[in-house]
């Protein structure tokens, strides 16, 4: 009877994304639902078949912790790795825009660059819809 061969993964490598979305991606921030969360927002996004939930821990109208759950491509977890750190210590109505997020990563390729738009809009939305 043959043995099955091993299959050993190696570390991603590539000239299309920045070593900090590399990073985001392979080794992603925040991950996970929220229990204690005084905000979750769920963003669906059907053309690009990307869902993306964010938690929000609030305390004195200030972001303190913030996790989320990616559906998505590469980028976009890894946009939504960066978004969760940008968060903290955020006010209300002060979300990262997708520019910021653009540059946490050191810039997305132009294709990818709806993963900055779409985690900053889930943000912005989370921030408007606080309580």
């Amino acid at each position: 009877m043959a043995r099955a061969a091993r299959v050993r993964s190696a570390p991603v490598t590539s000239n299309r994304y920045s070593a900090a979305t590399l990073d985001h991606f392979q080794h992603p921030r925040n991950v996970g639902r929220l229990a204690a969360a005084s905000v979750v927002e769920r963003l669906d996004d059907q053309p690009t078949e990307t869902t993306i939930h964010l938690y929000l821990k609030l305390e004195a109208g200030h972001v303190v912790r913030a996790t989320f759950r990616t559906f998505g491509c590469s980028a976009c977890i890894a946009a939504s790795s960066a978004m969760t750190e940008l968060l903290v210590g955020r006010g209300l109505g002060q979300a990262p825009s997708a520019d910021e997020v653009d540059a946490a990563l050191g810039g997305l390729p132009t294709d990818k660059r709806y993963c900055a738009e779409l985690v900053a809009e889930t943000a912005r939305r989370a921030l408007a819809a606080s309580p």
